[in-house]
This record gives C-alpha cells, sequence and structure tokens, in this order.
C-alpha cells in the first residue's frame, strides 16, 4: 500500500473493519483523532466530532478484552455486536420520531399563525350595519329549504354555441348579480308564505381553486382573493336576507374547495379544504347577527326539518344518487328522505322509496356558475340556478321551486 492508499477503506473489508483497522494503528499511521473523525466522516458522510470515534473505540476495546477475559467465542461476540445495532436502531427510531414530532408542530405553528391572523382581520375589517332586531321564529307546519352549489367565485368564462352565439358568460360581477335576484326570489316566496324561517344549504364549490393548470387560463382571481371577495360577498348577502327571515346556513366541502399540495390527488388532504375558512369567515363576521346562526362547515351535513331528515354533501364521490342514499342509511344507521347534492351544474330528482307519507328522494341542484367548458366537454347543460322547497310536517318535500337565474 502507498501512503495514501493504506488510509482507504480496502475492497475486502467492510466499514466496521476499516474503522477498527484505522482506530487500532492510529499511531502507527501517524494519526491524530481529528485526523481520523475527517477521514471517516468523508467516507460515511457522518458528522460526528472526533471525540465521538474516540469513545467509539475506547469502548470497542473495552468490550474486546472484556470479551478475552471471559473467553468468549465468535458467536457471543456476533451477540454483542447484535445488541449494539440494536442500540443504534432504537437510537434511530427516537430520532424519526423527533422529526415527526417537530414537523406535526410546524404545520401547526403554521395553520394556527394563518387563522390568528384571519381572525386579526376579521376583528379590525369594519363591521357591517346588521339588523336592530330580532326576527321571532316560531317552527310552524312548513318550512323552506334553499340549496346554492357550484357557484366557482372567481372563474371568469364565455360559452358560445354553433352560430357564437354566448350559451353562457360568468365573472364575479354576474356572479353577484345573479345572487342578489336570488334574493329577490326567496324574499318573495317567504313574504308571500309568511315564513320568518330559512335552511340556507351551500352545497360547495365556492370558488374555482386550482385542481388542474387549465384553470389558470379562466381565473379571474387567484386562490387567496378568490376565498376573502366571496367570504366578504356572502357576508353582506346574508346580512341583508336576514332583514327578512331567520337563517340556518350550512355548508359542504367540495372539490374545488380542496387545497392540493406539493402534487396531490383529490381527497389525500381531506381537511384542507378552503370552505372551512369560507364558514369560518362568516361566523366571525355575523356573530353578532341575532338572526343567522352559521354552522360548521363538514364534509356530510345531516339536518333534521320538521321531521324530514336531510343530508347534504357536494357530490363528487357519489356514482350513483339513488344507491348512495341507500348505501348512506346502512352505513350510519340513519334514516335518510332527502339526500342533497350538487357538482354536476344541473338538476336531477328522482323518489327511490318511501316512508309513509314521506318520500326517500335525491335532488341534485343546479349550479350558480352555469355552463362551463367542462360541461360542454361533457355535453352536458343547464341554466344557472338554484333550488328551493317546502318541507311540511308529517309529508316531507312538497313544493319545489326552480329558480333560473340570468
Amino acid at each position: 500500500m502507498t501512503e495514501m492508499n493504506h488510509l482507504k477503506r480496502q475492497e475486502n473489508e467492510n466499514l466496521l473493519e476499516w474503522k477498527i483497522r484505522l482506530c487500532s494503528r492510529k499511531d502507527e499511521y501517524g494519526l491524530t483523532w481529528d485526523q481520523i473523525k475527517n477521514i471517516i466522516n468523508n467516507e460515511t458522510g457522518d458528522n460526528f466530532g472526533e471525540s465521538a470515534y474516540r469513545k467509539w473505540f475506547t469502548n470497542f476495546k473495552q468490550g474486546v478484552e472484556y470479551a478475552k477475559s471471559k473467553n468468549l467465542n465468535e458467536h457471543t461476540l456476533n451477540e454483542l455486536r447484535i445488541k449494539e445495532l440494536e442500540i443504534e436502531k432504537e437510537r434511530k427510531k427516537l430520532q424519526a420520531e423527533k422529526a415527526e414530532i417537530n414537523k406535526w408542530l410546524r404545520e401547526q405553528c403554521r395553520t394556527e399563525n394563518f387563522y390568528e391572523k384571519l381572525m386579526l382581520a376579521i376583528e379590525n375589517k369594519k363591521n357591517i350595519k346588521i339588523p336592530n332586531y330580532k326576527i321571532e321564529y316560531k317552527q310552524n307546519e312548513i318550512d323552506p329549504v334553499v340549496a346554492i352549489a357550484d357557484i366557482h367565485y372567481g372563474k371568469e368564462i364565455k360559452i358560445f354555441g354553433l352560430e357564437d352565439e354566448i350559451l353562457n358568460e360568468y365573472n364575479v360581477e354576474i356572479f353577484e348579480k345573479r345572487m342578489w335576484d336570488l334574493l329577490n326570489k326567496i324574499v318573495t316566496k317567504l313574504e308571500r308564505d309568511n315564513l320568518k324561517h330559512l335552511n340556507l344549504f351551500n352545497l360547495s364549490d365556492s370558488i374555482d381553486g386550482i385542481l388542474r393548470m387549465s384553470q389558470l387560463q379562466s381565473l379571474q382571481l387567484g386562490i387567496t382573493d378568490s376565498i376573502i371577495g366571496f367570504a366578504e360577498f356572502m357576508t353582506v348577502w346574508l346580512n341583508e336576507l336576514s332583514k327578512y327571515t331567520y337563517i340556518d346556513y350550512y355548508s359542504c366541502q367540495g372539490n374545488h374547495n380542496e387545497v392540493r399540495p406539493l402534487g396531490s390527488k383529490s381527497g389525500e388532504f381531506p381537511h384542507e379544504n378552503t370552505e372551512r375558512i369560507i364558514t369560518w369567515y362568516l361566523k366571525g363576521m355575523l356573530r353578532d347577527n341575532p338572526n343567522i346562526k352559521i354552522h360548521d362547515n363538514k364534509n356530510l351535513v345531516y339536518v333534521d326539518v320538521l321531521g324530514t331528515k336531510i343530508l347534504a354533501t357536494h357530490g363528487q364521490d357519489e356514482r350513483n344518487l339513488e344507491q348512495s342514499v341507500k348505501d348512506y342509511m346502512l352505513v350510519y344507521n340513519k334514516p335518510i328522505h332527502i339526500l342533497l347534492t350538487g357538482h354536476l351544474h344541473n338538476s336531477h330528482n328522482k323518489t327511490v322509496a318511501k316512508q309513509g307519507l314521506r318520500n326517500i328522494e335525491f335532488v341534485q341542484c343546479p349550479s350558480i356558475c352555469g355552463i362551463d367548458d367542462y360541461s360542454l366537454k361533457l355535453k352536458k347543460t343547464a341554466n344557472a340556478g338554484a333550488t328551493m322547497f317546502l318541507i311540511e310536517k308529517g309529508l316531507g318535500k312538497t313544493t319545489t321551486y326552480d329558480f333560473k337565474l340570468v
């Protein structure tokens, strides 16, 4: 071996044998422990100090001397090595656990910091003028339900027909126009029947999000601006509606509201959904309004309306709504009279069974957005709209209103 080669790990040596040779012949090679540290770290990629190798070799020598004094055979030495590896494994497990804990703490701190800043923005925001009176709601024989779905706030589209006629145009301004039109239609029906309570379901996809890179071409606003813009508008809209009726507001979680970090796929982060932020914002802004109750955001919303059990969900996971009604009842062992969904941007209702005078049915609601490029690709079209129906005690869903919004 040349002067330098004798310090290198030889072909017939494993890592342990090489480290033992370097340390045991340190003086012969004219090496210091600091030099040994550098040589081994360069080979292994570790970053241990010289004392680590010095103590390790001291322990090794003591083990060898102990083995000799007890006349231990090779098998016993292997057992000692196995124990050494087990200790090392436990050390690595502790390091991995510590790394996971630190990762979790970072995520928790990041989330809490975001919500704290958002709450601070709510608290510092100029409060809207809420009604100075409380609507006295007394439960009667009829209770109305309104469902809105697939708003896709922030999306900007213009869909043309075969002769270049506009089939649907949509942007933030048109969304606001449609929502004020919807408010007028709702109030008209409520006042006609002298109803002072409303169950309002937002079936999600409130913002368009970014599920595919192609969506960047149709976004009028980014995700953050969409969340803020939609939440601020709905605060004003709900506040105005609450001047005429008491509102129970429910919201689901949709696929376009999903946050998909690092190229993840649908459903991989089920709790990362911006609809939760929107609902949380509404709850904070409208907390002093006595005529509104903002319920917690959920993926599945189960509500009893005059004895009629409604299960609301966005619908992205439903392949067969008729079968879904039955499956949900079996899975959760709860009665379901109406499965309320959106997602497909068109209306579809069907009775699948009955229970007494109540039908068991699914109600698929239209979208506020209306036909878009994806709908056109699937050759599925429907007018923009919303659904309102009346629940009668003992009868379930009776009168239905299909609101068209232009």
